[in-house]
């Protein structure tokens, strides 16, 4: 086996496989980071900036860690789920009808290849390697017409492990400095540190994603850094016109 045909089997095996897996939960590992970092640091510094005491901060920040970790991991179950049962019933229904008229599925083959540019030789061979294997025409019925690939379909339970989990270990992290120090320095150290572990997180996935690492880190910082300001300008507020 050549060098050349040894990627295309291993880029194959990664893409429905494993890898297919690891990029689904990508998306479920940045929502949930990028929330617990942003929404907890949001919160907590509008509680510090409204109420001035360390230990409200503390308690504010692991109820909402433990209740929208909960939350996140529910919604993430609940709508995976949702979007698996609907594509397996599309699967099934196109199991049937390629049971149901075999003959019909040959001439949707014959329709989408030629479409497609092939030769009517070509789409002869195409037809006959599918027609002879239900398995692999349901794939290739699958992914043509329905857009559907049912060996990458979503893991509903690892799906909201990987979003609770996530956004825990995002929370922590603007939470941990009220815990250590004194409220004067755990704020600050508060934001810079949950700033620096967002830029940090954004890079890696500017890298994992094959773009720009500082420009993805800066966005991140960004959106958190409007979030830090709104929380702390809203307790500053309430401190004054509802506290006093």
């Amino acid at each position: 086996m050549d060098e050349r045909q040894a990627k295309i089997e291993a880029r194959t095996r990664e893409h429905h496989g494993i890898g297919g897996g690891v990029r689904m939960r990508l998306r479920d590992a940045v929502f949930g980071t990028q929330d617990g970092l942003i929404s907890t640091l949001g919160a907590l510094t509008g509680i510090a900036a409204g109420t001035r005491s360390g230990e409200a901060v503390v308690v504010a920040g692991f109820v909402i860690i433990v209740v929208e970790s909960l939350s996140m991991a529910a919604g993430s179950y609940l709508s995976s789920k949702s979007q698996r049962e609907y594509l397996e019933r599309l699967l099934r229904e196109e199991e049937e009808e390629i049971a149901r008229d075999p003959e019909g599925e040959r001439q949707e083959i014959v329709e989408m290849y030629r479409l497609r540019g092939y030769a009517d030789e070509e789409i002869a061979i195409i037809a006959r390697r599918l027609m002879s294997d239900p398995k692999l025409l349901l794939e290739d019925m699958a992914h043509k017409e329905l857009g559907i690939s049912p060996s990458t379909l979503e893991e509903p339970l690892g799906n909201a492990l990987v979003m609770g989990t996530a956004y825990v270990a995002g929370g922590l992290v603007p939470v941990l400095p009220y815990l250590t120090l004194p409220m004067a320095t755990a704020m600050p150290v508060s934001i810079i540190g949950t700033l620096l572990a967002l830029f940090l997180f954004g890079g890696l996935k500017g890298r994992l994603v094959k773009q720009s690492w500082w420009r993805s880190g800066l966005e991140m910082v960004g959106v958190a850094g409007v979030a830090a300001l709104a929380g702390f300008f809203i307790g500053r507020l309430v401190d004054r016109w509802v506290l006093h």
